[in-house]
């Protein structure tokens, strides 16, 4: 095809219209490098103010280890041409020994699954299901990884307790009409069954997870604390600020920072509820205790949060357990070459922290930062946006081809479709 032949999107366009968006275009780029200068400044005053360690030399004594990785993808769409939500989801696992792998002929390394969920109610609703499935089956991947394999260190892409966000808004649903979900009744077993298998992966004494989409503003939090004032935030999310500050070969931990009373997760819950805090608390206090009745105050959000997303029939023993177990975990971020973003890193207590920064130091993909295992892994399983139309496109074959329903009675499926959109 020659150079321009394709037709963008705003070319097709009316010319009026086309103007006006190059027009859109000049004011949003002027708008954004006003901002973007802005955050500059802020984070650059934080240069000596955040301190890493350096742990450029722990490389090199952990190339030898045996190190599994566990992913997991979901379609990015869900089909509704049949008059049902189709989703697909694969998990996998890869053992590395010395960096080489030892798990191609297992047979219990893959698994594909599916969805078929009533198209009524929010689209949303059965993609978070559909996700919740794909997490429970990769945790149960990461258990079967560690019972053949017995490896030094595991690797699961993710938090471990990352799923419980949006939990609380489908918790009360069955999935009586649902189908490939077997072995789950109600959407709070499964959610249950998928914090009890995750904590046990946490408390492992092997299990890390890497976290690639980082939302906590914890920095951000620490900063308003200082002063209690909202000018001094950077409006950024801490993964993007440590990029801008981390050289090759050094590690932050949020309780160098931080200190060890409170978590990363009340941090970047000041920034959450701060219109709350400034009407609320602020005013009603002294200076000298304002850090601790704001403490208190997200505290009680933080369990608040956890207790509503996972324990569903509101057991207050049930909350304390499973806010400890979140809350305690840790993160640290390292940054294992020049050109890529700091990879975060989650652990529970009892993992030798060395151990797994040695190993991703030793293991990096220079292109992207990760351990290039989890690189792998995860363009093995990654799931094409078209899964789920082809999907359901074999579907309606077997069906038609078995004569198990009638094309009349199929057709209908299609019927609330716009003919405009296909």
């Amino acid at each position: 095809m020659a150079w321009g032949a394709e037709d963008t999107a705003v070319s097709k366009l009316p010319p009026k219209l086309q103007y006006a968006f190059t027009l859109m275009v000049d004011e949003a780029a002027e708008a954004l490098t006003r901002r973007l200068h802005e955050e500059e400044k802020k984070v650059e005053n934080l240069r000596g103010v955040i301190k890493f360690r350096n742990v450029e030399k722990e490389a090199e004594n952990y190339r030898g280890l045996r190190v599994g990785v566990v992913d997991g993808s979901v379609s990015p769409e869900l089909n509704e041409r049949t008059g049902r939500r189709l989703g697909v989801y694969t998990v996998s696992y890869m053992v590395f020994e010395d960096m080489h792998v030892i798990s191609d002929n297992d047979d219990d390394s893959m698994r594909i699954g599916y969805i078929v969920a009533p198209q009524t109610g929010a689209g949303a609703h059965a993609r978070k299901i559909l996700n919740l499935l794909a997490t429970y089956y990769e945790r149960e991947m990461a258990k079967t990884c560690m019972q053949k394999y017995n490896p030094d260190l595991l690797i699961i892409d993710g938090s471990f307790f990352g799923f419980r966000a949006w939990c609380s808004k489908i918790s009360n649903k069955t999935l009586e009409d649902f189908n490939g979900v077997a072995g789950f009744r109600t959407v709070s077993e499964l959610i249950d069954k998928t914090y009890k298998i995750s904590r046990e992966l946490a408390e492992s004494r092997k299990a890390v997870g890497i976290v690639k989409r980082v939302r906590t503003q914890a920095i951000d939090g620490w900063l308003y604390s200082r002063r209690w004032r909202k000018e001094d935030i950077t409006s950024l999310n801490d993964k993007l600020i440590l990029s801008k500050l981390m050289r090759s070969g050094e590690l932050f931990d949020y309780r160098d920072l931080l200190g060890e009373k409170w978590s990363y997760h009340h941090f970047s819950s000041i920034i959450t509820w701060i219109n709350d805090i400034e009407k609320r608390i602020l005013p009603r206090c002294g200076r000298e205790e304002r850090l601790k009745r704001v403490m208190d105050y997200v505290d009680s959000k933080v369990k608040t949060q956890i207790k509503t997303d996972l324990c569903v029939d509101g057991d207050g023993k049930c909350a304390d357990e499973r806010y400890g177990s979140i809350v305690g975990m840790r993160r640290v971020y390292l940054k294992a070459c020049d050109f890529a973003q700091p990879v975060c890193i989650e652990f529970g207590e009892a993992v030798a922290l060395d151990s797994v920064v040695g190993y991703i130091m030793a293991s990096v993909n220079d292109s992207t930062g990760l351990p290039f295992p989890l690189d792998i892994v995860d363009s093995n399983i990654t799931l094409d946006r078209r899964i789920a139309k082809e999907f359901a496109d074999d579907v309606e074959v077997r069906l038609l081809d078995l004569k198990r329903i009638e094309a009349r009675k199929l057709r209908e499926g299609f019927l609330s479709w716009n003919p405009q959109k296909g």
